[in-house]
């Protein structure tokens, strides 16, 4: 999947994210879901965007307790936007299908992750500067 239909199915869910943002309560469940998602996988294809997969976690988590704020007015729903495309089994390539389940997915979150590389360092910057290294649980 290239970078426009990244680009193409993270709009699609940016209404659903917006309305995830609204509900705290929920969003954190969806962004534990994530989390223990990528704990719990052992697929490879994954390997490959995991560390930055669990900083986008980490980062949303941040955002819904308002502990971070310094952010551009978008990147929380592309962040959650990415998460939820993760959390999708029946995305562009199901989950199931062994060797390529996961492609679409780490082409999303390599698309996001492209498009908030500020945002990324920056935040990464905070984190160290409080010595978090994202070892809380939701």
């Amino acid at each position: 999947m290239d970078s426009k239909k990244a680009q193409s199915r993270l709009q699609r869910l940016t209404a659903r994210a917006e309305h995830l943002i609204a509900q705290p309560k929920l969003l954190m469940a969806r962004l534990s879901q994530a989390r223990m998602k990528v704990i719990h996988s052992n697929r490879r294809e994954l390997n490959q965007v995991r560390s930055e997969l669990t900083l986008l976690i980490d980062f949303a988590l941040d955002l819904t307790r308002g502990e971070y704020q310094a952010v551009n007015v978008k990147t929380p729903v592309m962040i959650i936007a990415a998460i939820l495309y993760f959390l999708m089994p029946l995305d562009s390539i199901p989950d199931f299908l062994l060797g390529f389940g996961y492609l679409d997915d780490v082409t999303v979150i390599t698309f996001v992750i492209n498009q908030l590389r500020e945002e990324m360092t920056k935040y990464k910057a905070w984190r160290n500067q409080r010595g978090d290294h994202g070892d809380e649980a939701p």
